[in-house]
């Protein structure tokens, strides 16, 4: 998987994008273990949860407000 990752962020309960960080330069690596999955498998929404908060800060400084907001790891090709 090569291009562009982002942490999307969503209100609860609404299906529309609040914000969007592009967090590739993180490194692909590094976030396809922070959530488990093979870089190569890493398509698609991937939620991110409590057991990854403090992990994301750590890497990105990204707080995740994941009682007003769902967060998902965004990775794409473009």
């Amino acid at each position: 998987m090569n291009g562009r990752v982002a942490i999307s962020r969503f209100p609860k309960d609404d299906e529309f994008l609040d914000s969007s960080v592009d967090v590739t330069a993180v490194g692909v690596d590094v976030l396809a273990d922070l959530v488990g999955i093979p870089p190569a498998e890493l398509v698609g929404d991937v939620p991110l949860t409590q057991e990854h908060a403090e992990r994301v800060r750590q890497l990105t400084g990204i707080t995740l407000d994941l009682e007003t907001y769902d967060y998902f790891l965004d990775p794409s090709s473009g």
